[in-house]
């Protein structure tokens, strides 16, 4: 497994070149990279059963940008709701 370090330059995370990282990539084709760093553990989530209300006013409330929807059936994500899709709807 790949660190994520390998894709930062310097103590401000400042981005790679863009042949950079495609450099390190090709190397490790074979290998992952750890992006548990970047994850949130337990993310704010709704059901797709759950009123668009509801999403609304998780996004305005924790600031939000994205948020996964979750089939309760089997616990998968059916889709990630983002602010973008969200004033698309909304006539503001």
């Amino acid at each position: 497994m790949l660190s994520w370090r390998l894709f930062n330059q310097d103590i401000y995370s400042t981005d790679r070149d863009i042949d950079e990282v495609g450099d390190i990539v090709s190397f490790n084709e074979d290998r992952l990279i750890d992006l548990r760093p970047y994850m949130i553990e337990s993310p704010y989530a709704v059901n797709v059963t759950d009123k668009l209300i509801k999403c609304i006013e998780l996004f305005r409330y924790f600031h939000l940008r994205a948020l996964p929807v979750i089939d309760p059936t089997d616990g998968s994500c059916v889709v990630v709701l983002t602010r973008g899709d969200l004033f698309a709807y909304m006539s503001l």
